[in-house]
């Protein structure tokens, strides 16, 4: 399975020796003149944030670094800015506490969105040792691409990559399904979401996930998807070159929205 989503849940999975729930949500927002912010917050749930705190008490006799403490470094998200396009530039961390867990907001700001690359999902990088989770797991380039001008912005989604490999057709045998089975009920209280928020007002749009000024461009509930028995076979969808294929596969999942146009466009007020 190549789609970028299991492939960051497989980074993460190589990294982190613990269970229990993560959350990472990115906001993009957009004002009038162009400009705007990318919020990046990450959280650690409440039974991983214990277990990483008990293991530092007993001299890290777990083993390994402590996610947490990488998360709350500010120079891995400095070095991040870049990434997001040019001209992009970090602005500051916050630490978060939420229900008994920890976790950061990392903040950026763009003057120009026709110049930032964003990345739905991305923020899982956060999670792990270094310079980001995933370290050296290859995964497909799923970079958005923005055109503004005039108060009318155009999102660009890629299409799958070349040889992404198909979900097997029904009653086939698929062998990434018991890895993928395995590897959902491991990650089962895990929340994703990226969104774009636009400040002065969403006059039009054919965007499929709206709720008033904000566009859900990816969400993914995993708690919910779980208790669907099909949920897990319309993700291994989200690959798919037919777009309408998807689409079908997706709108009776509960705990996923994914946009399946290729192009959206967003008429500012």
């Amino acid at each position: 399975m190549k789609t970028r989503i299991f492939a960051l849940l497989a980074g993460v999975a190589a990294l982190l020796a613990f269970s229990g729930c993560i959350e990472s949500h990115q906001t993009l927002k957009l004002k009038k003149d162009g400009s705007g912010t990318i919020e990046e917050e990450t959280l650690m749930g409440a039974q991983m944030v214990a277990m990483m705190e008990m293991a530092a008490l007993q001299g890290g006799a777990a083993g390994g670094p402590n996610p947490f403490a990488e998360m709350c470094d500010e120079e891995q998200y400095k070095k991040k800015a870049s990434g997001y396009g040019e001209g992009v530039e970090y602005v500051k961390l916050e630490k978060v506490e939420r229900d008994g867990g920890k976790g950061v907001k990392v903040t950026y700001k763009f003057k120009d969105i026709n110049k930032v690359s964003f990345e739905p999902g991305s923020g899982l990088d956060n999670v792990g040792p270094g310079a980001g989770a995933l370290g050296e797991v290859e995964v497909p380039d799923a970079t958005l691409k923005f055109s503004y001008a005039g108060g009318k912005l155009t999102i660009t989604f890629p299409d799958p990559p070349e040889g992404v490999e198909k979900p097997a057709e029904e009653g086939e045998p698929n062998p990434a399904d018991e890895q993928a089975q395995q590897m959902m009920q491991m990650f089962k209280d895990m929340k994703i979401s990226a969104k774009l928020v636009v400040e002065p007002g969403i006059a039009s749009t054919n965007a499929s996930h709206r709720d008033g000024d904000s566009i859900t461009l990816m969400a993914v509930n995993f708690s919910e998807v779980m208790e669907n028995p099909e949920g897990l076979k319309a993700l291994q969808k989200l690959g798919m070159e037919d777009r309408k294929k998807m689409e079908e596969a997706l709108k009776d999942v509960k705990g996923v929205k994914f946009e399946t146009k290729k192009t959206v466009v967003v008429t500012l007020k």
